[in-house]
């Protein structure tokens, strides 16, 4: 057997095993979210902003713990969170839009409109530490708390006062034990299925030649997403649960920028050398994504249920590729 046929032979199977944990990690995950949801009779846009999200971005908190000791470190770990939550943004809600096709994408905006100031907010505080407008230290470590602080008032009042709107769902509630047992099986899955694609995207670079900026811009960004990507497909196909995904995709930037937040906040970071453009667009895109369903809204004269135009995902792709095309 050449060279070749054992590299071609090791990247199948590398594929192979991380689609596969990806997708078992999703169905555990959400089995055990929605079973969360029912016995705490707590709504499934608060379970999914909240175990759901933190679930996913665990390769983000294990990417961050290692990058910030590197050279350059908080550039690193900062222009992750950028390209995870663009990823976020683009891709995951992207895609779940655009899989419509001539359908629209429904889901209930009631439940999620009181989500929006603190999501932008919480993204404003990260994109102004990025733009290195302070030099201060404890200006920055004031930042950090905010970050950090945005997503406690999040959950303590947020959500809290969604669980109080709890509408009876037909899910199935699993045995304490069984419920825990999914999420925690689900959640590793998930973080081992997105290392899993990091080293076929490697592989794919130094063995087979293909192009770092293919790598660095499509691969590696589909692999830190993976798990928001896998989760939200199977929460829409399977589980017919559309809310999960907007839920997933708010929550999981948000929690993303809390744990950045608590990295800025244990470490003594330096200046982010990615220059404004990122973070002013990421911060415009998520003004711009909230304006979209906040006009879907009205149109629809406030009824809890807006159903989005596949275009918008459409659109949310192409401003995907032009982010790294010209960045």
């Amino acid at each position: 057997m050449d060279l070749i046929t054992q590299e071609t032979i090791f990247l199948f199977l590398y594929t192979v095993a991380s689609i596969g944990m990806l997708y078992f990690g999703a169905d555990f995950l959400i089995s055990g979210a929605l079973s969360t949801a029912a016995r705490l009779k707590i709504s499934e846009m608060v379970v999914s902003i909240t175990l759901i999200a933190w679930a996913t971005s665990l390769p983000e908190l294990f990417v961050l713990s290692k990058a910030i000791s590197l050279p350059n470190g908080s550039t690193i770990a900062y222009g992750t969170i950028i390209g995870s939550n663009f990823a976020n943004l683009c891709l995951v809600l992207g895609l779940s839009i655009l899989i419509k096709f001539k359908q629209r994408s429904s889901f209930n905006f009631f439940a999620f409109k009181n989500f929006i100031p603190i999501s932008i907010f919480s993204t404003l505080i990260f994109c102004i530490y990025g733009l290195n407008l302070f030099d201060s230290l404890v200006v920055k470590k004031l930042l950090s708390v905010l970050m950090i602080i945005a997503v406690i008032i999040l959950y303590v009042f947020k959500a809290n006062k969604e669980t109080n709107t709890y509408l009876k769902q037909e899910t199935k509630a699993f045995s304490i034990r069984r419920t825990l047992l999914y999420v925690i099986i689900g959640s590793l899955l998930l973080a081992l299925g997105s290392e899993f694609l990091v080293k076929t995207g490697l592989m794919l670079q130094n063995d087979f030649g293909v192009p770092a900026s293919f790598i660095g811009s499509i691969y590696f960004a589909l692999a830190s997403s993976s798990p928001e990507i896998f989760t939200s497909l199977l929460a829409i196909f399977k589980y017919k649960k559309h809310d999960v995904v907007i839920g997933n995709v708010i929550g999981s930037n948000l929690a993303n920028i809390c744990i950045f937040g608590i990295i800025a906040l244990i470490f003594n970071t330096k200046s982010i050398m990615l220059g404004s453009s990122p973070s002013l667009l990421l911060a415009s895109l998520e003004i711009a994504i909230f304006g979209i369903f906040i006009l879907y809204y009205f149109k629809s004269n406030k009824e809890k249920t807006i159903r989005v135009h596949s275009i918008v995902g459409f659109l949310l792709f192409c401003v995907y590729y032009l982010f790294y095309k010209f960045l």
